[in-house]
C-alpha cells in the first residue's frame, strides 16, 4: 500500500513537472498540478480630477439663477479611446471632483446645462493627467453665457372669444401685460401681437383686444425666475385676470408658456 501511494505520487510530480516545463511555468500547485495563477500586482491606482468653473457675460460674472443654469457634465475619455465616463455637479457648486478613474491621461469636455438645454460648452481640455493615487486639476473653465432668451406666448378666454360681446364672448376691450422679475419689479418690455408692437410699462399701458389665436412676442429677455400679469379690461374694469409664474431661458432660447387663459373676476363683473 505505501510503495503504491509513493508511486502515483512521485506519477503526478512528474506529469505536473511536464505541462509545467510546457507552460514555461517555474512551479506546481501541491493539489491541482496547474501553475498558480496570481492577479497582476502592477496595475497603478486609481486616482481622480477636480475642476472648478465661472460663468460671465462680456466680463460680468452671472449666477447659475439668472440664466437657469442648473449642472455641469464633464466628459473624460481616455486618450486615444472612442468612449468614456461622464459625471455632473450641480451649477450652483462652481466645482467638482470626478468618480474614481484609472491612471492615465484623458481628453476633457465640460457643458453647461440649463433650462431647455446647453448653456455653454463643450469646453475642451485635452490630455489631462489623472495620477495614481492622486488628483489632476483641469484649467478652469470660464463658460460666456448670453443671459436672454425670448419668450412666446397665446392669450385665452374660457368660451374661447376674447373679443367679442358678453354673454358669447368675454367682451374684452383691451389687455394690458406686465412682466416682472424674481422679486416683482416691473421689467419694461415690448411685445409683438403679430405685427404691432406694444410697450408695456406695468402701469396704464395697454393694448386692443387681441384673438386667442395671435401669438404675444418678446424678444431678448432677462433669463431667470419671472413672473407675468395679465388683465383683460371691459371698458375700465378689470375683469379678467391671469398670473403665471415661470423661468426664462437663456443663451437665446425661447421660453413658450401655455395658452393663457384669463379667469374672470366675478367681483368685478358679475357672471350674466
Amino acid at each position: 500500500m505505501v510503495r503504491a501511494t509513493v508511486h502515483a505520487t512521485v506519477q503526478a510530480a512528474g506529469r505536473c513537472l511536464v505541462l509545467a516545463i510546457a507552460l514555461g511555468a517555474g512551479s506546481c500547485s501541491d493539489d491541482v498540478g496547474l501553475p498558480d495563477a496570481r492577479p497582476p500586482t502592477d496595475a497603478a491606482p486609481p486616482g481622480q480630477l477636480m475642476l472648478t468653473w465661472s460663468i460671465a457675460n462680456m466680463g460680468t460674472p452671472l449666477t447659475c439663477a439668472q440664466i437657469a443654469g442648473s449642472s455641469v457634465t464633464v466628459t473624460m475619455v481616455p486618450v486615444g479611446a472612442l468612449a468614456g465616463v461622464v459625471d455632473s455637479f450641480s451649477c450652483t457648486s462652481l466645482m467638482g471632483v470626478t468618480r474614481q478613474l484609472p491612471a492615465g491621461d484623458y481628453d476633457v469636455e465640460v457643458s453647461l446645462e440649463g433650462s431647455g438645454g446647453t448653456l455653454g460648452g463643450p469646453v475642451a481640455r485635452m490630455g489631462v493627467t489623472v495620477p495614481a493615487s492622486g488628483t489632476g486639476v483641469v484649467d478652469p473653465v470660464a463658460f460666456e453665457v448670453d443671459p436672454h432668451g425670448d419668450l412666446t406666448f397665446n392669450v385665452t378666454s374660457p368660451g374661447g372669444d376674447n373679443c367679442g360681446a358678453m354673454p358669447g364672448g368675454a367682451g374684452i376691450t383691451a389687455i394690458r401685460v406686465e412682466l416682472r422679475d424674481s422679486a416683482g419689479t416691473c421689467v419694461p418690455t415690448t411685445f409683438m401681437i403679430g405685427a404691432t408692437a406694444y410697450a408695456s410699462d406695468c402701469a396704464t399701458a395697454t393694448t386692443a383686444c387681441f384673438g386667442a389665436s395671435e401669438t404675444v412676442t418678446a424678444a431678448d429677455i432677462d433669463s431667470g425666475q419671472r413672473s407675468m400679469l395679465i388683465t383683460g379690461l371691459v371698458g375700465t374694469d378689470a375683469c379678467w385676470h391671469r398670473t403665471t409664474n415661470f423661468v426664462a431661458r437663456a443663451a437665446g432660447f425661447t421660453t413658450t408658456l401655455n395658452p393663457q387663459q384669463l379667469i374672470r373676476d366675478t367681483t368685478v363683473c358679475p357672471a350674466n
